[in-house]
């Protein structure tokens, strides 16, 4: 399992996505085609998808909030540096948790916070985030389920459930 298979597994929550090629997806995401292909492959070896490439829900929530956090930690990678806020601070999760301190980013120099730097999943996240406001708040309410505490995470839960 790579980073970019999770950024893939968010975008494929919206139905049309689904539809997609591969060259399509690709490009929503800042992929490849082939490293698209390779992420739906891999997602469907670990039964997070099916054939049609819908995410198979009970496999996923299990996985998204028992072993994202696990596989792909959430923790501080630099300094304060501008970017894209993530978590919750990210637009989806503003202003529901009373969170002290600066907001975590993910770094981009076209971003609009200042914070500690976090690494997405994958490092083309800030612009495909850029591109696609609901990938963004999937994206950022995945960072919840790698980092969140557990008021914040089963918020996030609630969210993806609804998604999902």
């Amino acid at each position: 399992m790579k980073g970019q298979d999770i950024v893939v597994l968010a975008k494929l929550l919206d139905p049309e996505s689904r539809s997609l090629g591969f060259l399509e997806l690709g490009r929503a995401l800042a992929l490849s085609a082939s490293e698209a292909h390779a992420a739906v492959r891999r997602l469907r070896d670990c039964g997070l998808v099916d054939a049609a490439r819908a995410p198979i829900r009970r496999n996923a929530l299990e996985f998204l909030f028992s072993g994202l956090r696990y596989v792909f930690p959430f923790r501080p990678s630099g300094g304060p540096v501008r970017g894209l806020p993530t978590a919750w601070a990210a637009p989806v999760a503003r202003g529901v948790f009373a969170v002290d301190g600066p907001a975590p980013v993910w770094e981009t120099p076209d971003g609009d916070a200042v914070g500690p730097a976090y690494a997405p999943l994958f490092p083309t996240v800030p612009r495909a985030a850029r591109a696609d406001r609901a990938l963004y708040d999937r994206l950022a309410l995945f960072d919840l389920a790698r980092g969140g505490r557990v008021r914040e995470r089963a918020w996030a839960r609630e969210r993806l459930e609804a998604a999902l």
